[in-house]
């Protein structure tokens, strides 16, 4: 297959499209999870609950587990329609997945079980500190989940993400040494440049820094080495080595851990006030979990908008350090068109999805950088549309 370089009107057709369904479908889907959550917290349903359990075993463990995996696996049973919808059957529609609905079942499966198992000891602890420390459980959960971000970040490059998709050492000889010159041009002591088996499932092309330690790596998808040009996946592993050399992956998990410690601040000041109201009998009654779920959600549909704008202006950093590092904008420009036609992204999303939704700045502001940065640097961004050196061709 092959890419164009110049951006293509069906293909953004399409994008805006493609785009517009998938916050439709946010929405839905965040309405349903919110008004399950108002059903049985307002219904006195979620008390009902605890109560058949309690009546069976009233070991606090074991309620705390058995209430979580009955409503999870409600709101699993629930929501699966539209999850089946909006991760398989419209990539596909799109032409940007050719995952079967088998291949999907398996990956739903090993997600649930993995994200399972770690919820419902994540969850348990949760509920120990909130019969423990009925005053203080908020800062402790803080600490503790800047503890565990930092553990899975380091094991989830070689436990975890193995077992969805295939990490290999960047086979190519020639590409290796380049990215190896470009990673010691940088400074970064890189543990591994790995490619990932995007194909096996997608068409889009990827690539990110993963890991902390010992178990840090840069990742291409194999869709990228593919089907760019060296020139334009060493733009790209410019932009990763950015990240890495500006420690955004220490940044972005204390960042996440300082955001968490106030929404559970304020989720113990909403609710220490109004337990009585649903008949709660404590804080840690989990029976209060709707409660807890619907503050912890609204506080991140607030502050979302926050990380995301934080998260863009780390990645324009990192764009910034890759024209730096490579000095190579045509490369960098073309890279971003070539990504916006395979991956079908939006080049000018509405100001308000930007605001709500993207972590990376849209391809257009992406492409504007590299012309000003041109312009600022007396360079010809598009070397092959005869402007002469020094001209960007850019109002």
């Amino acid at each position: 297959m092959t890419i164009s370089t110049e951006m293509s009107e069906n293909r953004q057709r399409k994008a805006s499209k493609y785009a517009a369904t998938r916050r439709t479908l946010f929405f839905v889907n965040s309405g349903l999870g919110l008004a399950a959550l108002l059903l049985v917290l307002f219904s006195g349903f979620s008390l009902e609950i605890r109560k058949l359990i309690e009546s069976w075993n009233n070991n606090q463990w074991l309620v705390v587990l058995l209430y979580m995996i009955l409503m999870g696996g409600a709101y699993a049973i629930l929501t699966f329609p539209l999850n089946l919808y909006s991760s398989l059957y419209l990539p596909r529609k799109y032409g940007l997945s050719h995952q079967t609905l088998g291949g999907w079942l398996i990956d739903v499966f090993k997600g649930a079980v993995i994200g399972g198992i770690i919820g419902l000891f994540l969850i348990s602890l949760l509920y120990l500190g909130l019969r423990s420390l009925p005053e203080w459980w908020w800062l402790a959960g803080g600490i503790f989940y800047l503890f565990f971000v930092i553990i899975m970040s380091n094991l989830a490059p070689v436990i975890i993400m193995p077992l969805f998709n295939k990490f290999i050492p960047l086979e190519n000889d020639e590409l290796r040494e380049r990215m190896l010159r470009l990673a010691d041009k940088t400074g970064a002591r890189v543990k591994g440049i790995y490619t990932m088996d995007f194909s096996r499932r997608t068409s889009a092309s990827n690539a990110f820094v993963t890991g902390v330690g010992n178990t840090r790596r840069i990742v291409l998808g194999d869709t990228l080495t593919q089907h760019f040009t060296p020139d334009e996946i060493e733009v790209v592993m410019a932009h990763e080595l950015g990240h890495h050399v500006h420690g955004d992956i220490w940044r972005g998990i204390f960042f996440d851990a300082i955001i968490t410690m106030v929404g559970l601040f304020i989720a113990n000041l909403l609710l220490q006030n109004t337990l009585g109201a649903f008949g709660f009998r404590e804080i840690g009654d989990v029976a209060a979990f709707p409660l807890l779920a619907l503050v912890l959600t609204g506080f991140g549909l607030f502050t979302n908008p926050i990380t995301n704008a934080y998260s863009r202006s780390r990645e324009k950093a990192a764009d910034y350090y890759a024209l730096d590092i490579t000095e190579n904008v045509a490369s960098f420009i073309t890279c971003m068109k070539k990504l916006a036609n395979q991956n079908l992204a939006e080049v000018n999303p509405p100001g308000w999805a930007i605001w709500l939704f993207y972590t990376h700045p849209p391809i257009s502001e992406r492409v504007r950088l590299g012309e000003n940065y041109a312009r600022k640097q007396g360079l010809n961004p598009y070397p092959d549309s005869g402007y002469p050196q020094g001209e960007s061709g850019s109002n």
